[in-house]
């Protein structure tokens, strides 16, 4: 068997793939060769074993006959219904160089988005674990050896220092037991989340916490809007845009709202109508912006304002919520550290006021 033929134990395609296959193959498309070349020489040129794998597969549902989105389908799981139906439609219309080279321009937005977030969210996550390590580091190895010290003192031990023994000794004889237990939590929390209902209400709960709630209402509101906006663009009805969405999109909650907007539009009503329900989750200038797009035919232009506007949205709010949270997070730092000072220093300036003549 060809190595190209062997599954991949973890089949998985990066967002980054993903990109560089749409644009590349629009690229070879344009230049003429048919897509069976364009295929081979993407297959070629890959480091990804589980793209080399798919494309390899795909070529040879190629040469029997089949479309590209229909052998690309078996693998929707991996790529996404949204990346095959956008493939789909350009090879029914005849314009699949031009929706591969905008699908690559979308993906890429969307992965900057990511990125931003992700990005900014470093910097407190570092300073956070930091103080956690540093703790812990002190918990488990400065304090068991001055611990002998201050109990051979024959002083009485300040109360800061009677709290901060008590916690350092709680740490050596059960912190093990705390590990272990939260990991074993972690990852039974991680498993539970394969479960649809665990995940929905999951996603739910995060959408009522406050600060969390806006930055991913605002994340995903402007994923829906820039994959609505591609997909009518593409030439999709809205209903199908409605069903294509919804399997795009990671949040449950939202997932479960699109679908039955589908189901709204069948029977009639304008889109708008159903968002105006869950006014909770969908923020008032979002739809207007559709309800006006709608009586204009405007909808796809004004779906890709809103997903600018939303964007900039998640920049600002995260940059806002980073300059408040670094104050916090150094104040807390310096209680902390204050308070573990305090505790070591306090009894052994007591003991030595005692000392003096």
């Amino acid at each position: 068997m060809n190595k190209d033929e062997k599954k991949p134990f973890i089949l998985h395609i990066s967002l980054e793939d993903k990109i560089l296959f749409c644009k590349n193959l629009s690229l070879l498309l344009k230049s003429g060769i048919t897509l069976t070349e364009a295929i081979n020489i993407l297959k070629e040129n890959t480091k990804s074993k589980a793209l080399k794998y798919i494309l390899n597969t795909t070529i040879k549902d190629i040469e029997r006959g089949q479309y590209l989105a229909n052998s690309l389908e078996k693998f929707n799981k991996v790529l996404g219904q949204f990346f095959i139906d956008i493939i789909r439609i350009g090879e029914l219309t005849g314009t699949l160089s031009e929706n591969l080279d905008r699908l690559g321009d979308e993906l890429k937005k969307i992965g900057d988005l990511r990125r931003k977030v992700i990005t900014t969210m470093i910097y407190p996550s570092f300073i956070i674990g930091t103080m956690i390590i540093m703790t812990i580091f002190l918990l488990y190895f400065v304090f068991p050896k001055i611990t002998p010290i201050f109990e051979n003192l024959g002083v009485d031990l300040p109360l800061p220092t009677k709290i901060f023994l008590k916690i350092s000794n709680f740490f050596l004889n059960y912190g093990v037991y705390i590990f272990i237990s939260f990991l074993i939590l972690f990852i039974l929390f991680l498993f539970s989340l394969k479960n649809k209902k665990v995940r929905f209400l999951f996603h739910y709960i995060l959408l009522r916490l406050p600060i969390i709630s806006t930055i991913i209402k605002n994340y995903t509101l402007a994923q829906i809007s820039r994959i609505l906006a591609l997909l009518l663009r593409s030439g999709i009805k809205i209903v199908e845009s409605f069903k294509i969405c919804s399997n795009s999109i990671s949040n449950e909650v939202y997932k479960k709202i699109l679908e039955e907007g589908s189901n709204f539009i069948i029977a009639g009503h304008p889109s708008y109508e159903f968002f105006n329900k869950y006014q909770d989750l969908f923020y008032y200038n979002f739809v207007k912006m559709i309800e006006i797009g709608e009586r204009t035919g405007n909808l796809e232009n004004n779906l890709i304002y809103l997903t600018k506007s939303l964007e900039e949205n998640v920049d600002t709010f995260l940059e806002r919520f980073v300059n408040l949270l670094e104050p916090i997070i150094l104040v807390v730092i310096a209680i902390v550290i204050g308070f573990m000072a305090i505790s070591i220093v306090l009894p052994i300036y007591e003991l030595s006021e005692k000392l003096q003549p």
